[in-house]
């Protein structure tokens, strides 16, 4: 039986879960600002808002995918 070189603690895992939440938060809400300076700046529709907002999602999910994948792999040695 293999011992973790990290002792993580419950607290440890609800913050790192925590954490992704916000960052897709902050990756959504960064898309919709992006979004909305395309569309005044290119003087287009309101549908720029909606672009930025699901780049926004696709890169947070990409990047929790990401996060996912580095702390479980952490956990197998």
């Amino acid at each position: 039986m293999k011992t973790s070189k990290r002792n993580d603690s419950a607290w440890f895992i609800a913050l790192s879960i925590g954490g992704a939440g916000v960052t897709l938060a902050v990756y959504i809400v960064i898309g919709y600002f992006a979004g909305k300076w395309l569309a005044q700046v290119l003087d287009g529709p309101k549908l720029w808002l909606a672009v930025g907002m699901i780049a926004g999602m696709c890169l947070g999910i990409m990047n929790i995918i990401y996060f996912v994948r580095k702390f479980m792999g952490e956990q197998d040695e």
